[in-house]
């Protein structure tokens, strides 16, 4: 189904249902693993129980491998995500380093780019200066048996390429073959590490960002108080159908 990631959820009350609770066990699975964090797969369980099963609760709290998410519709019928921050450290360059970059950017690496890694959710931070907007959109990772086996060594869940935009406040992508996903389209908990690595860059604390994959997406994204992240978007249903197990 060319999907990343999977979301399975649950009522959490007993003897409640999707319909009236407002706390749900959440889990993310992609077709390797499962996940710690998933954004866009809590975008759409939250959408379907406002918008198609009709839950009368206006914010739902998520029981999750990141601890309670909570979710709340917004007048626009945007849906606002509360998640963790994930603050990324700069790392130190090793081999290793050198070749997941140079794999992912599919060019040799130069000490201008700058990397650097989330702690909890382990992905790499990459910004070259010298790429722009065009260039970020067309590049073709080319990670070889030695690029992946250096992710591995390094225990990296993944990698994100970003810059900074003209009329957004930043762009990037993300690459993710360490836990089976070649390129997530849009990626929600990629911008619980991009929110505090651009706010000291750019000096503000609210952004808009794109993520400019092939399929790609609208983000608006805030640093809130307490070290959470809200990332707030809009979901569309695309399939319907009944999975029989």
């Amino acid at each position: 189904m060319n999907i990343s990631e999977t979301a399975y959820l649950t009522p959490s009350t007993k003897g409640l249902s999707f319909t009236n609770d407002s706390r749900f066990s959440l889990r993310w699975f992609t077709p390797a693993c499962e996940v710690d964090l998933c954004g866009h797969a809590t975008l759409a369980a939250a959408h379907i129980l406002f918008y198609e099963l009709n839950n009368g609760s206006d914010t739902l709290v998520f029981d999750t491998l990141s601890g309670d998410l909570c979710v709340t519709k917004q007048k626009d019928g945007s849906l606002q995500m509360q998640f963790p921050e994930d603050a990324p450290v700069a790392m130190e360059i090793t081999q290793d380093v050198k070749t997941v970059v140079a794999g992912v950017l599919d060019a040799e690496y130069n000490n201008e780019i700058e990397v650097l890694v989330s702690p909890k959710l382990k992905y790499m931070v990459v910004r070259d200066p010298q790429v722009t907007y065009k260039q970020l959109s067309k590049i073709q990772p080319k990670i070889t048996t030695d690029a992946y086996g250096a992710g591995q060594r390094l225990g990296i869940s993944g990698v994100i390429v970003t810059c900074e935009g003209n009329d957004r406040d930043f762009l990037s992508r993300y690459f993710g073959p360490w836990c089976g996903i070649d390129e997530d389209p849009v990626t929600g908990s990629a911008h619980t590490v991009l929110a505090p690595f651009w706010k000291p860059r750019l000096n503000k604390n609210k952004f808009t960002a794109y993520q400019c994959s092939p399929r790609g997406g609208e983000l608006v994204v805030e640093l809130l108080d307490q070290q959470i992240v809200a990332v707030s978007g809009k979901a569309v249903v695309l399939i319907r159908g009944t999975l029989n197990l």
